[in-house]
């Protein structure tokens, strides 16, 4: 099963996709936020083109394991993105997903915070995967 991973943020989404599989995950790119029901419109065309089954978007936690208001937003536009893609979305906790894709960075030595964000959702989604397999 192919699955779509998501890094939400309020500018940049990244975005990951697995393999055929569904057991590797890789960075695809970044969507530019414009306006929520662009951004939407966006990730869908991305999942027809990737021919993905399946939708993880990352739920951003506290430390402590609560859920603030960016915990919220990402709930809503998990809904939202089940109703104009027709797939199921499932949240994955992304606790460290963006520092690990900054350390991840560094040590290749490469630029650019959209790389960031598209690294970060690769990295929510291969923990995803990962989770399946246990």
């Amino acid at each position: 099963m192919r699955w779509l991973g998501l890094d939400l943020g309020r500018r940049r989404i990244g975005v990951a996709a697995s393999d055929p599989l569904g057991k590797l995950a890789f960075a695809l790119g970044v969507v530019t936020s414009r306006s929520w029901k662009e951004d939407l419109e966006s990730i869908a065309k991305i999942a027809r083109e990737e021919k993905a089954e399946g939708i993880v978007v990352g739920l951003p936690r506290q430390m402590n394991g609560s859920e603030g208001t960016e915990a919220q937003r990402a709930r809503k536009y998990a809904q939202e993105l089940e109703n104009v893609t027709g797939l199921p979305v499932v949240l994955w906790d992304e606790r460290l997903s963006t520092v690990a894709a900054e350390r991840g960075k560094k040590e290749a030595g490469k630029r650019g915070a959209g790389n960031i964000d598209a690294h970060a959702a690769a990295i929510i989604l291969q923990n995803y995967l990962d989770s399946r397999e246990s």
